[in-house]
């Protein structure tokens, strides 16, 4: 399976362009007033607009009213959940706003796997450590028993875990792990996570 990789907190034009030529599948945006990484409304479209189309964009948001998720609608082909929201829920925004949904779920231990059923039309699934914004490492030992293939992966994945994450997962998403302070992206932690993931496909 192909690895795909998604970096999540994007706020700079130049590691866009980056992520276009490195081809990185998923680019995150951020709106959550709380993290290092949020972004205006007006500042998210500045930095979509004229994105490569290989890229699929994902705006990040934390229980998301329909006006606001309306405001944002034109710029992004994903919306990703990280609030409270259920499944009737999800069905609601992919009816009215025909985007596809990124469901993050906290796992703090393995009870918290049981609740990817909970979200059974949620087009992706993504696992995240309970800290999430706060940049902990995810527990890889809670994943030991279970198949987790189809989901996304994110928590604290950075050049020197990410060779453990890939055991579990093809899909990746990386934030902290490849910044040199938060909310801000390096160049060349990025081009070394893309190398090293390259790396590992070929073993």
């Amino acid at each position: 399976m192909q690895t795909q990789i998604k970096i999540c907190g994007i706020t700079s034009k130049t590691i866009i362009k980056l992520c276009e030529k490195l081809k990185v599948h998923y680019l995150g945006f951020v709106f959550y007033p709380k993290s290092p990484r949020n972004l205006s409304i007006n500042k998210a479209e500045k930095l979509t607009s004229g994105m490569s189309t290989n890229i699929k964009k994902v705006a990040v948001v934390v229980n998301p009213n329909n006006e606001f998720l309306d405001k944002i609608k034109v710029f992004f082909d994903y919306f990703q959940l990280h609030g409270s929201e259920d499944n009737n829920r999800i069905t609601e925004i992919k009816k009215k706003f025909k985007k596809k949904i990124i469901k993050a779920i906290k796992v703090k231990d393995q009870s918290d796997l049981q609740k990817i059923s909970l979200y059974k039309d949620a087009d992706e699934i993504l696992l995240d450590s309970p800290a999430m914004e706060k940049s902990e490492t995810f527990n890889f030992n809670l994943l030991n028993n279970i198949d987790i293939s189809s989901y996304f992966l994110a928590g604290g994945i950075n050049v020197s875990n990410v060779d453990r994450a890939l055991q579990y997962t093809s899909k990746i998403d990386i934030s902290s792990g490849v910044e040199i302070s938060p909310g801000i992206k390096e160049e060349k932690k990025i081009i070394d996570l893309m190398n090293k993931v390259q790396s590992y496909a070929k073993t």
